[in-house]
């Protein structure tokens, strides 16, 4: 049920019509001139109950143009949203505006008087699928009209944002007499906004404009998929690095081995030194061989019936005890004693350029390349032996 006719190429609009202009139309010979926008088919001017005027086609056999069929409650959201952009200074509502195309209608476009800014808004009591919102709002934005969606209740969920205004008036809702009260109706919606009325709505959208935060449709689903394109390249960097470092991992392991395997079995004694384990790998870039090692301050006056198992930190900070000189000492005794022709590992203070942490690490002594801690960590029990400890009490 239209509300535009066209009479000699001038639009008729039913909404700016009285009762009694309405009644002289349909008597009047201009009637045998009206014809349907679009098709061009001839209109016929008719009442519904007390307010509602619309135009419909002579004989609808006729039109293959779909205009789509509309309830009262519809016409009288239109006619009222009309009024409120027409009570607004500096703008005007056009009633059915026809796209250029002629492929589809707006509802009701609010146009400024300069042309520069359009605004359609759309009344769409009956369901429709995300996918035609999501088509027909693109539609719009491509058209430099920014679209407004007015529905009876909130749509089903999409992570495409769309702009809606829910006023709660539907296909059973009572028509006023007037359909200006339609612009009293409290609303909700997802614009930066304050207003809560319909017409106040209308008044601030054209007044400031939409303040609309999400872009279009076809820019957030693109943005969507930029996003989901990142994370699952994030994924699989994440599996490729977890990948390399279980390499890694299972590497160092192939070419460490505990130094009493290699060397005769030795342990330094001390009266309260230090617990030191150590193991023999190679590095990862120039595969030399070197000594790591992991130490424990012991108690003084304690004594030990055996050495505890050896547990490597995954995490160090700047200072460890694997660099006090005690240590050191331990370390560079066992090797002098045991005869054994093996480098120490290089302990330096290194900075995390992504946390912005220093930390010190074992370093190869030829290529300086880094030992990361977490792979020294990783190093099975069965690598390590003891190389220096504190008296053991004698069973």
């Amino acid at each position: 049920m239209p509300l535009i006719a066209m009479l000699d190429g001038e639009r008729v609009d039913a909404t700016t019509h009285t009762p009694a202009s309405w009644a002289d139309l349909q008597a009047s010979e201009d009637r045998k001139r009206l014809v349907m926008p679009v098709c061009n088919i001839w209109a016929v001017a008719k009442t519904r109950g007390q307010a509602t005027r619309f135009f419909a086609h002579y004989r609808l056999t006729d039109c293959g143009v779909d205009h789509g069929g509309e309830s009262p409650q519809h016409l009288a959201m239109k006619e009222a949203l009309a009024r409120g952009i027409g009570a607004v200074p500096g703008w005007r509502a056009v009633i059915e505006y026809p796209h250029p195309s002629r492929e589809w209608i707006i509802d009701v476009l609010a146009e400024s008087d300069d042309r520069r800014h359009r605004v359609a808004f759309e009344v769409q009591l009956s369901s429709q699928t995300p996918a035609d919102y999501f088509r027909r709002t693109q539609r719009y934005f491509d058209s430099n009209v920014f679209p407004v969606w007015l529905v009876p209740r909130a749509l089903e969920y999409s992570p495409v944002h769309l702009p809606v205004v829910i006023t709660g008036f539907g296909k059973t809702s009572e028509v006023p007499e007037n359909p200006a009260d339609i612009l009293d109706l409290e609303i909700k919606h997802n614009l930066v906004l304050e207003q809560n009325t319909l017409g106040g709505f209308v008044t601030d959208l054209l007044s400031n404009g939409p303040r609309w935060k999400p872009s279009t449709p076809q820019k957030q689903q693109a943005d969507r998929d930029e996003e989901q394109g990142r994370r699952i390249a994030a994924q699989l960097a994440d599996a490729e690095r977890i990948a390399k470092a279980k390499d890694a991992v299972e590497d160092m392991n192939r070419h460490s081995m505990a130094p009493e395997r290699t060397f005769v079995p030795h342990t330094v004694h001390t009266e309260a030194g230090p617990f030191v384990w150590a193991t023999l790998t190679c590095c990862w870039k120039c595969r030399d061989q070197m000594m790591v090692w992991e130490a424990w301050s012991g108690r003084p006056g304690e004594q030990y019936s055996s050495a505890p198992q050896v547990t490597v930190k995954r995490k160090v900070g700047p200072r460890r005890y694997q660099n006090h000189p005690d240590v050191h000492q331990a370390v560079d005794t066992w090797i002098v004693r045991s005869g054994a022709a093996v480098t120490k590992a290089r302990i330096e203070t290194r900075s995390s350029q992504g946390k912005g942490e220093s930390y010190s690490a074992f370093v190869c002594p030829r290529c300086r390349a880094l030992i990361g801690q977490v792979y020294v960590a990783q190093i099975n029990a069965e690598h390590w032996s003891v190389i220096s400890a504190p008296l053991l009490q004698k069973i």
